[in-house]
């Protein structure tokens, strides 16, 4: 078996099915390819800020919870950062990719789900049923483990981790982040609240804790803030924060696949929509220049600032948090860090 197309996208998430609706318009004929059953499921907190709603235009109902407030704890301050309006958002990953999904309506576009791509060639790809599809561009959108990142044979140095406990709606209701550099170092604890679950996890560098000793430590903090883990459903993935580019000739890649994913604070979704978008717009116009993608980088780079002052911080890293939680007393100072690290 084997077909030809324009483009084809392997992986559903948020970037593939951004690239595959930016091109709908087109005359391109398209091939999404999702290994999974089902889109959407992923290891994530499903945390989405302000700018993912304004850009998606998402409508209220896929939207989970609302918070208008946040409460920062290190280990001695505790402030609750308010805004007038919500600003921080959780959404179940499978509702929105149907959405997603449910805006593909071009009859160019083809979605084969439950198809695992395992040989990548420079003209085609090869499933596991021995079935080719031969493509004139491929767009990698495919997580953290991309198989089209290694056919390209790009390095992965920074492959960071993620890891939480889905726990049972109302067991908590507040949206926290917990500063504990004894369990965490520069990372931390959440509690997202979500409509029908309460998502607990951590996430870091293995190479600073590993993975094991990082779940022995979510534990812990889970016990000793009264949270049952074994109500829990556990679930842990690889995050990748290791961008070395997005455009090879006539190969992309969006999203984790590209290492687009902040190694501050793990966001990755609107990272992996304004990559699908931007890989579309290049594929359409050669000459196109993808400046949102370089705003994204740009905050990248900040956040990676940030997590090096906090790890190069050492003995002083409690000190620089409650200073940072300080902080967030004054309105000024928060809508100013907010803007610098969700932006």
């Amino acid at each position: 078996m084997s077909a030809n197309y324009d483009v084809i996208i392997i992986g559903a998430g948020p970037a593939g099915l951004n690239c595959a609706y930016h091109l709908q318009k087109s005359q391109k004929r398209v091939l999404l390819i999702e290994k999974n059953k089902t889109i959407g499921p992923k290891v994530c907190a499903g945390g989405l800020t302000q700018k993912d709603l304004d850009y998606l235009n998402l409508p209220a109902k896929i939207i989970g919870r609302s918070f208008q407030e946040i409460t920062y704890r290190a280990q001695f301050i505790s402030t609750v950062i308010k805004m007038d309006n919500p600003f921080i958002y959780t959404i179940d990953r499978i509702e929105l990719a149907r959405w997603q999904l449910a805006k593909i309506n071009s009859r160019r576009i083809d979605v084969l789900m439950e198809i695992e791509v395992t040989k990548i060639f420079p003209d085609h790809i090869q499933t596991k049923s021995g079935a080719k599809y031969f493509y004139k561009y491929l767009v990698g959108s495919d997580g953290s483990v991309s198989i089209v990142r290694r056919y390209l044979n790009l390095k992965t140095e920074y492959l960071g981790i993620g890891m939480q406990y889905i726990m049972p709606a109302g067991t908590h209701d507040k949206f926290e982040l917990h500063y504990n550099t004894k369990l965490f170092q520069s990372w931390y604890a959440w509690i997202f609240p979500h409509k029908n679950f309460v998502s607990i996890g951590t996430g870091g560098d293995p190479k600073q804790v590993p993975a094991n000793k990082m779940h022995e430590n979510l534990k812990k903090w889970m016990t000793m803030n009264n949270f049952d883990y074994a109500k829990g459903v556990f679930e842990a993935a690889p995050i990748n924060n290791d961008y070395r580019g997005y455009e090879f000739n006539n190969i992309f890649l969006a999203g984790d696949a590209a290492g687009l994913a902040s190694e501050f604070n793990g966001e990755g979704i609107y990272q992996a929509l304004i990559s699908g978008e931007e890989i579309a717009r290049t594929i359409l116009n050669p000459k196109y220049r993808p400046d949102k993608l370089k705003q994204i980088l740009s905050a990248k780079r900040g956040h990676a600032k940030v997590l090096k002052i906090l790890n190069q911080a050492a003995i002083f890293r409690p000190l620089l948090l409650e200073l940072i939680g300080l902080g967030f007393k004054s309105k000024f100072l928060t809508k100013k860090a907010f803007k610098y690290v969700l932006d």
